[in-house]
């Protein structure tokens, strides 16, 4: 037996579809390993909860982009540390200043999508005054009120867009009120002049300076931003709702592989041992079992689990378990075969001539020579498990606070992603469903085809 499986591992390797496959398992694993570490504990809080990723750009494309000729713009923290503390006497009060700056220098020819600035402090602030400066010029003062810590105020805000109405009277003489988002991001980053937003973008080094005014001492804690949100973020790009796509991908790897590899197994241990013993026992049995095994295949699986899940919260081991309760009637159908081919032999028949009780014939002959087709079958299941998964992921049919490809597909459908162009919320989580799948199909043939000549000449 040793000599057997020695000789199977020999031939596995030497094959070129076994070998990559099993080169890029290793990959995926190793990725799996770095996902488990790397991504947050509390993903799926946060995943859900949109005010976690309001920092982030909406439906930013991947920062390499900009390398196939597509225009994009980068997304820049600005950190604000080292407050200076200073104090303003006005008539009987007392007034408690603070100033931070920051600069960073733009090169993209595009504008980004919004500035954010977010201050943190313990204490209270009567206002703020964000001095903005482009290269060259007069820095733009935007007047905060009532500023609170952990508020996140943007382009959007009533504060910003009252300044730059006045910023844009002062350089092209025309008053605009209502101003969108864009036209203030125009205003912030265009060259100043008459053909303020319409004109280039300006670039070099912009300075940020805030100023928080208080009646009394502020305790800073952590650091305050004034982000540049870009058209552009990470590898993968954001959704709709600012959530990196790269970072949904990893969250979503270990749930793809755990209920791929939980599926499979469970219905292949519980398909071959059922067709097993349906071949072995032959007659009257294997006809009550071959008709439970077309039953359970008559069933149509995916309309069965979708009523299943609407009509009772699942949990991840449990919605594993009913799919592999809903996929063994296959692989029992093939152990049944192989299991009728086994029972032909001769050493069978000695068995029972000796009087060797039957469950012992059945754990000494057929098991060992239906544990090869058992692998073979379990590593070629993965895919379908991890199919079906996603498959129900994309309907909106999983355990709640899970992660998976299927479910970043949905919220793509569901936002509209192809209409909009933004083709990475779509195309990432797609291929790697492909990729996923690819290693476990390369592995599962070339087994196959090693084991399937040797299940009934097994010794």
């Amino acid at each position: 037996m040793d000599s057997i499986w020695k000789s199977t591992t020999r031939q596995f390797l030497r094959s070129k579809s076994g070998f990559a496959g099993l080169v890029m398992m290793i990959v995926i694993l190793l990725f799996t390993v770095y996902s488990a570490a790397e991504v947050p504990q509390n993903i799926a809080f946060k995943w859900n909860n949109p005010q976690s990723w309001t920092g982030n750009p909406v439906g930013a494309a991947p920062v390499w982009v900009g390398v196939i000729g597509l225009h994009v713009s980068p997304s820049i923290p600005v950190s604000l540390k080292m407050w200076q503390e200073s104090n303003v006497s006005a008539g009987a009060a007392r007034f408690y200043e603070y100033n931070s700056n920051s600069s960073f220098s733009w090169s993209s020819s595009t504008t980004p999508q919004d500035v954010s600035f977010l201050p943190t402090f313990r204490g209270n602030a009567i206002s703020a005054t964000i001095a903005w400066t482009k290269p060259g010029a007069k820095a733009v003062d935007i007047q905060v009120s009532q500023v609170q810590s952990g508020n996140q105020y943007d382009a959007n805000s009533p504060d910003f867009k009252n300044a730059i109405s006045q910023y844009i009277l002062a350089q092209t003489g025309q008053y605009s009120s209502g101003l969108t988002k864009s036209q203030v991001m125009s205003a912030l980053f265009d060259q100043n002049g008459k053909g303020l937003l319409s004109g280039p973008v300006d670039t070099g080094d912009f300075t940020v300076e805030v100023q928080l005014l208080s009646t009394s001492p502020l305790n800073f804690t952590s650091n305050s931003s004034f982000n540049v949100i870009g058209t552009s973020y990470g590898p993968m790009g954001t959704d709709y709702y600012g959530r990196p796509i790269d970072l949904g991908i990893l969250a979503g790897l270990p749930n793809a592989l755990e209920l791929g590899i939980l599926t499979s197994v469970v219905a292949v241990v519980g398909g071959v041992i059922f067709g097993g013993l349906a071949g072995y026992f032959g007659g009257r049995k294997d006809g009550i079992m071959q008709w439970t095994t077309i039953v359970f295949l008559a069933l149509p699986a995916l309309n069965f689990l979708v009523v299943i899940s609407y009509s009772s919260s699942l949990t991840l081991l449990e919605e594993g378990l009913l799919i592999s309760f809903l996929s063994w009637p296959f692989y029992a159908i093939i152990a049944r075969t192989v299991a009728l081919s086994i029972k032909s032999q001769t050493y069978i028949e000695a068995d029972r001539a000796m009087g060797i009780p039957a469950y012992r014939t059945f754990f000494s002959h057929f098991m060992p020579r239906l544990a090869p087709v058992s692998i073979a079958y379990t590593v070629l299941g993965i895919p379908a498990g991890i199919l079906l998964v996603e498959t129900l992921g994309f309907l909106g049919i999983q355990p709640p606070n899970l992660i998976t490809w299927g479910t970043i597909l949905d919220s793509a459908f569901f936002n509209e992603a192809a209409l909009y162009g933004w083709w990475w919320w779509v195309l990432f989580p797609g291929l790697m469903i492909v990729i996923a799948t690819i290693p476990f199909v390369l592995m599962g043939f070339a087994l196959d085809k090693i084991i399937a000549p040797r299940v009934t000449n097994f010794d």
